[in-house]
């Protein structure tokens, strides 16, 4: 029933009417028509839009919109909006109408149907996720931290995994930014602004370095003395410890030595300090120097075992491989530890890893077992600690044997001063001292090359520098760093070149880059093949012809090219020079010893680089100069010549070069001859590189020789 003295107290802009009941009803009437009109536009706007009349849609929903807002018409122009077979196509005002829908929604709650359009809570924000979706493929596109906080405010009802993921996005560009700007600072800046974010363990991490690095600028003692003092609980603590120690021990610095082990009992380079102090102050091992050390140093940690292992350090062994068991000699090629070992170590910081009935232990130099432990597997000493797997779980411990870490899935080899490590399904890295550099957070991490390493997820490569910057995952494929910072790439089934900052030098078009000498690029497309270097310039053309069985260095030396065409071949310089043009000879090779090996009708033959002819043709066989040697053959025979030609060794057997200037002759009974084709051992049962200036012999009577080349 009307309340008939509410309609009597109304009144309508410069109209006017009489207070009785006839008057209250026609003002009834008119709103109600007002209500009707209303709803008639939004039943036509929603029809209009159901057969795709966004022109009328939008006129309906608009004049609608102006008179009243309501969440029914927000809705019908956020959909025009948020399609894109239409002119209105606009994302970022389909997001401000259907959060206004949202919004008004929630104040009436009351939903409704027009055609196929129904318009409530879940309704309006499923369209709510559709619009930020496609916003969501759009920023990704053009992204940058802007777009990131621009999306974020204007689709903030959309879903949490939607902005989980953009807040990610966002953080990961500011992060490298604070990466890239390196200033302890920024980072600080970036943890104080971002402390939810996922990178804030990350960036605690850079700060450490970031302040130890800033700190440490100057590279003196009192500089790492103050970052010690002012940062005990910095992550670095144990590399400034190093850097200390490393100044004292370069400069041979008693005093300092004698600071250091006081102050710093704690550092992992304390004992090893020690062991410096005493080698620096005792020199004649006399009991009057002896006393007088122990009386000025009364805490030396290794009263009696540091004699012994400075005895120990004198002793060089060398390991000795006897069938299929290996034990050491010394110097003198005497055997020390008999060869009872299924596989032995070189010795590092006093102790070798040996394997015996598939067990790992550790041995010092009087073949005994420091520790009374056995091992799954372990990798040698390294600043005072070494990886050792108990059962089916990784560890490091001391030089004590104490476990002093915890445990990991794997550890891998040190490799550039890094051990990858795994730890609950995920991969990260420790510094050489054990700490962890770098979280483990990726599905794979490569080893640590010149600084850098490569992880995968989700099937693609990106790459980590030791310093913590992360460069995106974008890669199908990525090779490790050489030493000028450049990495080869793949995408897709292309490859090309990308430098240290991920930046892309060489388009990823090729079917192939190899990495040669000396910053050289030997990239590959279409079977043909042509020269790229470093600083980011071709060299060649690709236009000659690639033979993928040839190893790099047959294509160049890293200083000269060999140019291949319809099996003809030229050598060019790194100015684009043809030294030895096509046709001049069938086979070319790059000049070693001032001599070019060259292949005439068949037969080999040497020229100087005039391409005067100082060898003849007439070897099947050559190899090129090395320490003014070639091995040749001629017909049967095999000689070892001077650079003049002259035959200096000859034999029916085939001669092998193992070491700088030694060569194995293969007889019925070995032998080796020097670069002077003299004879220098005969009747040789085996011959074991210990590197590669130094040949363990074993001769037939069983005796056991040691040469150094």
């Amino acid at each position: 029933m009307l309340d008939l003295k509410i309609i009597t107290n109304l009144r309508l802009p410069n109209v006017k009417f009489k207070f009785n009941i006839q008057g209250s009803l026609f003002i009834f009437l008119f709103i109600f028509c007002l209500s009707k009109l209303s709803a008639s536009k939004l039943e036509n706007g929603f029809k209009a839009l159901s057969i795709y009349d966004y022109f009328k849609a939008k006129k309906l929903f608009a004049a609608n919109f102006k008179s009243k807002n309501d969440p029914y018409s927000s809705y019908g122009m956020a959909v025009i909006y948020s399609r894109n077979d239409n002119p209105f196509f606009n994302l970022d005002s389909a997001s401000k109408y259907i959060s206004l829908s949202y919004n008004l929604f929630f104040i009436k709650n009351q939903s409704k149907v027009f055609f196929q359009f129904k318009i409530d809570g879940v309704h309006i924000l499923q369209l709510v996720d559709s619009v930020a979706a496609k916003g969501f493929e759009k920023l990704k596109k053009e992204i940058s931290i802007n777009k990131c906080n621009s999306f974020l405010k204007q689709n903030y009802l959309a879903n949490k995994n939607l902005l989980n993921e953009v807040v990610y996005l966002r953080d990961e560009l500011e992060y490298n930014e604070t990466v890239n700007y390196n200033d302890s600072r920024q980072t600080k800046e970036f943890v104080i602004t971002h402390p939810q974010s996922a990178f804030v363990q990350e960036a605690l991490l850079l700060i450490d370095r970031q302040i130890f690095d800033e700190s440490t600028k100057d590279n003196t003692d009192r500089a790492y003395i103050s970052f010690i003092k002012i940062n005990p609980k910095n992550i670095l603590l144990n590399s400034a410890y190093e850097k200390l120690f490393s100044i004292y021990k370069q400069n041979s610095d008693v005093a300092g030595l004698k600071t250091f082990v006081s102050n710093y009992p704690k550092a992992p380079q304390n004992l090893e300090a020690w062991k410096l102090l005493f080698a620096l102050t005792v020199k004649s091992f006399s009991n009057s120097e002896l006393e007088k050390f122990l009386e000025e140093n009364p805490n030396f940690p290794l009263k009696n075992s540091i004699l012994k292992e400075l005895e120990l350090n004198n002793l060089v062994l060398y390991p000795y491989q006897k069938e299929d068991l290996f034990g050491f000699v010394d110097a003198s090629a005497k055997i020390i530890i008999q060869p009872v070992f299924d596989a032995v170590s070189g010795f590092s910081e006093g102790l070798s890893v040996v394997s015996r009935n598939d067990s790992v232990f550790f041995i010092n130099k009087e073949d005994t077992n420091p520790f009374d432990q056995y091992f799954v597997d372990a990798y040698s000493f390294n600043n005072g600690i070494a990886p050792v797997k108990y059962g089916k779980q990784w560890s490091f411990i001391n030089r004590q044997g104490q476990i002093i870490s915890q445990v990991y899935d794997e550890i891998n080899e040190i490799s550039d001063n890094f051990y990858t490590v795994k730890l609950n399904g995920k991969f990260g890295a420790l510094n050489n001292f054990g700490q962890v550099i770098l979280e483990p957070k990726f599905e794979e991490l490569g080893d640590f090359k010149n600084g850098f390493a490569y992880y995968r997820s989700e099937n693609k490569s990106g790459f980590v520098s030791k310093e913590g910057y992360v460069h995106k995952p974008e890669f199908d494929w990525l090779s490790d760093f050489s030493t000028d910072k450049i990495a080869i790439v793949k995408i897709g089934n292309s490859y090309g070149l990308i430098n240290a900052g991920g930046k892309i030098i060489l388009d990823t078009k090729y079917d192939q880059v190899i990495k040669a000498n000396n910053g050289i690029y030997i990239v590959v497309l279409n079977n043909l093949y042509g020269f790229y270097n470093s600083y980011g310039c071709f060299l060649s053309a690709v236009a000659y012809d690639f033979a993928k069985e040839k190893p790099a260095d047959f294509y160049t030396n890293g200083q000269v090219f060999k140019l291949v065409k319809k099996n003809q071949q030229a050598l060019m310089d790194v100015n684009g020079r043809t030294s030895i043009d096509f046709g001049v000879y069938d086979e070319i090779n790059f000049a070693s010893n001032g001599l070019i090996r060259v292949k005439n009708k068949n037969k080999y033959g040497f020229v100087d680089r005039k391409l005067n002819l100082v060898i003849p043709y007439k070897y099947s066989k050559a190899s090129d100069f090395k320490d003014s040697c070639a091995l040749v053959q001629l017909k049967d025979k095999f000689f070892l010549i001077n650079l003049k030609g002259k035959e200096i060794y000859s034999s029916i057997a085939e001669i092998q070069k193992i070491s700088p200037h030694y060569y194995l002759v293969h007889n019925e009974s070995e032998l080796l001859v020097n670069f002077k084709g003299e004879l220098v051992f005969s009747d040789i049962s085996n011959i074991q590189p210990i590197n590669s200036k130094i040949l363990l012999i074993t001769l037939n009577n069983g005796s056991i020789k040691l040469l150094h080349d």
